[in-house]
């Protein structure tokens, strides 16, 4: 097996998308190459090479896939490029000259110089997945798929390691926060994913473990793949999938227990979860969705209503959703109201335009600012309840009759005033005395034309052939 696999990747060497060529580890555990995506197209990516799924675990076009026929390539003068079919150059990696390439059997993909030292690795620019031996320090990201295996464009969750030591999950889109940290708070702190044990943690400058993610694995290490991804709900989580009986990818642990995590629904959508494992989005009530095909990229008002304007300030009910919530409070209160039951806290936000969501919890009303982005309902909601104002809906009669008292006698009445103006034009210029002596000159000048033997006579003429107005003529 050895022999068939080419250790070293030397300069000049391509790679065209749409063929079977990649270059693989010695082990044969992973592969690099084009990674073929459903709508025929290709991803410059790294995978595990030995499991029927071929699973992705980097990628370096993951917003920009390429067509069949664009080639990878490592150039003769020590640079990683992606030439697409039409002829565009992206640079995958741009610095000092490498010798040669070399797919390692951890996963790591490296350019090495003349020296064997590595001038570049793709475990140093990461996706959404890490691997045993693979540290994330130094602010590193990953940054979920948009949606699971269809569509692996960068996603709205991100994970990072931050300079001040935290680790921080966020749904990054919104400028939020962060929904999960670690709060380890202090320099130069790295993520560890342990080669040997398969275990997760966070160490300081020292070396020292300052906070575990996971404990080491109760099985044998090396009867199993494993990987640690950010996925397309926003959960951080750790998976193996054991060599031998190919029984697919099992989560070993995860972050967060809570599957409605910040912004999953998008604006104004609401997260569901019956059994704290799936969530399905649907929207804030007196909402509707952006895109019917896709409920989580958000929803907009069916109704725009301006609640601090009458007539509209009143036109609207209070709907309550029972075990539901918006957190989160430090971020998203507008107002907080002490002491107050359900009846309170509705007419807390009745009397107030500018909220148009609350939550109920232990007897506060806390007002919301929006945009909505957190709306859920699940275990970690058990007890507490939403508040969303809905403006009420027209009868059919009463919005037909003001469909015809705005919009169609508008148009009429503006049909109607052009016509009486363009007819009104017409006769000005029709009866003005100007006009109307050049339409009878016109007429008459052209009498002959029509079979008519009449001569004209000008003013002049007629006044002496009358002798003054007072001899009649024939």
């Amino acid at each position: 097996m050895h022999a068939q696999i080419s250790p070293n990747i030397s300069l000049g060497t391509s790679i065209t998308a749409g063929s079977s060529d990649s270059w693989r580890s010695l082990s044969d555990d992973f592969a690099f190459g084009f990674y073929s995506l459903p709508n025929n197209l290709y991803l410059v990516g790294i995978w595990f090479n030995k499991i029927p799924e071929r699973t992705l675990v980097w990628s370096a076009n993951r917003d920009s896939p390429a067509a069949a026929g664009s080639t990878v390539r490592l150039t003769f003068d020590g640079q990683l490029t992606l030439t697409h079919l039409n002829g565009s150059v992206e640079l995958i990696y741009r610095g000092r000259r490498a010798a040669l390439g070399f797919m390692e059997n951890d996963g790591n993909f490296v350019l090495r110089d003349d020296g064997s030292g590595v001038v570049w690795e793709s475990f140093s620019s990461p996706t959404d997945t890490i691997l045993p031996g693979q540290n994330l320090s130094g602010n590193q990201k990953l940054y979920s798929n948009a949606n699971g295996t269809v569509d692996y464009s960068t996603g709205n969750f991100m994970l990072e390691m931050q300079y001040d030591g935290n680790l921080v999950l966020s749904a990054y889109h919104f400028s939020d926060p962060g929904y999960w940290y670690s709060g380890t708070l202090t320099t130069n702190v790295s993520l560890v994913f342990n080669n040997d044990t398969a275990s997760m943690y966070l160490v300081n400058s020292t070396g020292n473990n300052i906070y575990t993610l996971t404990g080491n694995v109760s099985t044998t290490v090396g009867d199993y793949y494993y990987r640690a991804t950010i996925n397309d709900h926003g959960n951080f989580q750790q998976l193996a999938y054991h060599k031998s009986n190919s029984s697919g990818w099992t989560r070993l642990w995860r972050v967060i227990d809570e599957p409605c995590v910040n912004a999953i629904c998008g604006v104004n959508g609401m997260c569901f979860s019956q059994n704290n494992e799936t969530s399905t989005c649907r929207c804030i009530p007196g909402y509707i969705p952006l895109d019917p095909n896709h409920v989580s990229k958000g929803c907009r008002p069916e109704t725009v209503v301006n609640y601090c304007a009458d007539p509209s300030m009143k036109n609207f009910t209070i709907e309550v959703i029972d075990d539901a919530d918006f957190p989160f409070e430090s971020f998203a209160d507008l107002a907080r109201v002490k002491d107050v039951d359900l009846e309170g806290c509705k007419k807390a936000l009745m009397d107030d335009c500018d909220s148009l969501a609350a939550s109920l919890v232990d007897s506060r009303c806390i007002k919301k600012r929006m945009p909505l982005l957190n709306a859920r309902k699940s275990f970690s909601t058990k007890g507490r309840q939403a508040l969303v104002k809905v403006p009420m809906k027209s009868s059919p009669e009463h919005k037909k009759k003001n469909d015809f008292d705005v919009r169609v006698f508008l148009r009429i009445s503006v049909i109607v005033t052009a016509t009486l103006a363009f007819c009104f034009g017409v006769s000005s210029i029709y009866y003005h005395p100007a006009p109307r002596s050049f339409i009878r000159r016109r007429r008459y000048s052209n009498a002959n034309s029509i079979g008519i033997n009449f001569q004209e006579f000008k003013y002049m003429e007629l006044q002496k052939a009358t002798n003054g107005f007072s001899k009649a003529l024939g």
